[in-house]
């Protein structure tokens, strides 16, 4: 089993110049500028586990936020609430290791920020499998040098340099040196007593370190303990005092911690053996430098112990627990969880525990608001649009027409004689969609609230917007703009405004961060200038200021005893916050405090368009009537 491992390493250098050349762009925007200030869970198995030390290194270098690197195991043991409001990114080079697709699974149930996995395999098993979950993003390519002997080598390194160049530059070919087989660094060492490894890190050191320690376990060449410089000074040095003759060190150095290192070995007995593995390049490529010669290290280190790291041979009980089916074993970790459960957590977030009177407070008015929704006949549904009935990318947001599975289910509801209204913060491209989507014989049950509501028509009037759109702006919407442009202007933060009579829409190529400056902006003009007939509603998208008196998607509904809403930003800042006050509302994302309304009753995991579906998927229609059948 395996392959040579000298042989391995001659793939190297074809190996980054491939990962150079990959269009990351898709895994860039994943990891530094979507929810970019959302925790990262790297999860992955055997060598992968050494790319999630390095995911986790700059994505808190690059971002400022916490993030942890995780076998599959250590996912399940963190819990549910860790899984609901991280980010996770799956590794596997193979993308078939149960565990990995065991992580995955649990993730599709309860994660609700996002996830993304990368495999350098095409039509592999993780592929198959997230071919049923559109919403978790996916990279995955042939790696040129195939698969992998026993040891992960070129699948690691093309990870490390995929994980660069997203960092970087994803639209960078170049990203790393031009790649020379480095020197040998155990010439003078006589390492055939030398059984026990210390391996010391720094900054860029300790991706480095765990593939170490990974590859020197898994070939039999020598134990492995791993610490950072500072903590080897706390009693890990005894083990030298006790057992030097057969144990070194293993010392990773780059420039950030080249004193403290020198100054941490100038401590040391004489006689203590030492193998420095150094770069003098900065990170993120520092740590690319330190696994290239970490190769090689372990190259020699297999050379005189006579084994070959690439095909070490495999008992026959390692087999055995390689493809162990621990599922039935731990399944118990993460039992189902109860839909109240969920919607009560989403309510109050996941620091109140359970079994407090907050908690009961809000368990009781789900289950009532529950039994007043199934009591419910409802004639009229209303949807927002984006998030809800389109997906919050921008390519989805602007097709020419519903995706299928929404089209289907709605077209259920026209077909049964029900109203549909839709109140979206757009103009005519919404009115488009829906006439792409739908025969003309039901335009005349479609009704759109364009502009939060401020203009509503029936499908197929969108030419009457045109005269709405050329009133002149509010006053003091042209005061906020103004002042807008003043405080902070276009060339720091790439926005753009649209004049839109009583309403003022702020949107552009904006991280979440940049998009929350300029809300929070907006908001403190407002109260500077005391401009109290407009309010400022965030959407998944975009931002609008409206005239308060003149714009509410709440305008849309009629007959609110018999009209059923749901959207997907009902928290207080959401432009979905009005509309998701009426007594019978559903969010498919966020939700308000308020215990009679704006619940969101869909299982653990789904959100957006698959809350949506999940939500039609309990709707009985019956001669016009809609009657709904939740269970929680």
């Amino acid at each position: 089993m395996g392959k040579p491992f000298n042989g391995e390493l001659t793939k190297l250098s074809e190996t980054i110049r491939w990962a150079e050349m990959q269009d990351v762009s898709r895994l860039a925007q994943f990891l530094f500028v979507e929810n970019k200030r959302v925790p990262l869970v790297c999860i992955g198995s055997g060598g992968s586990l050494s790319a999630c030390h390095y995911a986790v290194q700059l994505y808190q270098r690059y971002n400022g936020v916490l993030a942890q690197a995780m076998t599959p195991l250590q996912l399940m043991y963190a819990g549910r609430d860790v899984i609901r409001n991280s980010k996770l990114l799956f590794l596997s080079a193979s993308g078939k290791n149960k565990d990995i697709l065991n992580a995955i699974k649990y993730g599709v149930q309860y994660n609700e920020t996002c996830m993304m996995s990368l495999t350098l395999r095409k039509n592999n098993p993780t592929e198959k499998l997230l071919e049923r979950y559109p919403k978790v993003l996916r990279w995955c390519e042939d790696i040129p040098s195939g698969k992998d002997g026993f040891l992960a080598t070129n699948s690691l390194i093309a990870t490390f340099t995929l994980l660069c160049k997203a960092s970087v530059d994803s639209k960078s070919a170049v990203i790393y040196p031009i790649f020379q087989e480095p020197k040998s660094i155990t010439a003078k060492l006589n390492l055939n007593h030398i059984h026990n490894f210390m391996v010391l890190y720094g900054a860029a050191g300790e991706p480095v370190a765990w593939d170490i320690e990974s590859k020197l376990t898994e070939a039999a060449l020598g134990s492995t303990l791993l610490s950072d410089y500072r903590n080897f000074g706390h009693g890990r040095h005894h083990w030298f005092a006790k057992c030097k003759e057969n144990s070194c060190i293993i010392a990773l150095i780059s420039q950030v911690e080249r004193d403290l290192a020198s100054k941490t070995i100038k401590g040391l007995p004489s006689d203590v053996q030492v193998i420095c593995i150094e770069t003098d390049l900065d990170m993120p490529y520092a740590s690319i430098d330190l696994l290239l010669q970490a190769f090689y290290f372990v190259n020699d280190l297999g050379y005189t112990r006579g084994i070959d790291p690439g095909r070490p041979g495999v008992p026959s009980y390692g087999r055995l627990l390689y493809n162990l089916n621990y599922y039935r074993l731990t399944h118990h970790l993460l039992p189902n969880e109860k839909i109240i459960d969920v919607a009560v957590r989403r309510k109050l977030g996941a620091s109140v525990a359970r079994k407090t009177t907050l908690w009961k407070y809000y368990s009781d008015a789900c289950k009532c608001f529950v039994q007043r929704l199934n009591r419910g006949k409802y004639k009229t549904i209303v949807f927002d649009y984006d998030g809800t009935l389109s997906a919050k990318d921008h390519t989805s947001r602007y097709q020419d027409g519903l995706c299928n599975e929404i089209r289907y289910a709605l077209q259920r509801l026209l077909e049964g004689g029900v109203e549909i209204r839709v109140a979206t913060g757009r103009g005519r491209s919404v009115g488009s969609s829906l006439m792409n989507s739908f025969d003309k014989k039901y335009w005349h049950q479609i009704m759109v609230g364009y502009y939060n509501g401020a203009c509503l028509l029936t499908l197929g009037e969108e030419k009457n917007l045109e005269e709405w759109k050329n009133k002149p702006l509010d006053n003091e919407l042209k005061l906020l703009e103004d002042e807008l442009r003043h405080r902070l202007p276009e060339q720091c933060i790439r926005y753009k405004l649209e004049e839109r009579s009583w309403q003022l829409s702020i949107e552009g190529d904006m991280t979440s961060e940049e998009s929350q400056i300029v809300y929070d902006i907006c908001r403190e003009i407002i109260w500077d200038k005391q401009l109290k007939g407009i309010r400022a509603w965030r959407s998944s998208h975009s931002m609008d200021i409206v005239v308060s008196h003149e714009v509410s998607k709440l305008l849309v509904i009629e007959d609110p005893d018999h009209t059923l809403c749901i959207g997907d930003y009902g928290s207080m800042d959401g432009n979905d916050y009005e509309l998701l006050t009426s007594c019978a509302s559903l969010s498919v994302d966020k939700v308000s405090k308020k215990a009679d309304c704006c619940w969101n009753l869909a299982p653990s995991g789904v959100y957006g368009l698959d809350a949506t579906l999940y939500y039609l998927s309990r709707l009985i229609i019956s001669d016009g009537v809609i009657n709904c059948k939740f269970t929680i």
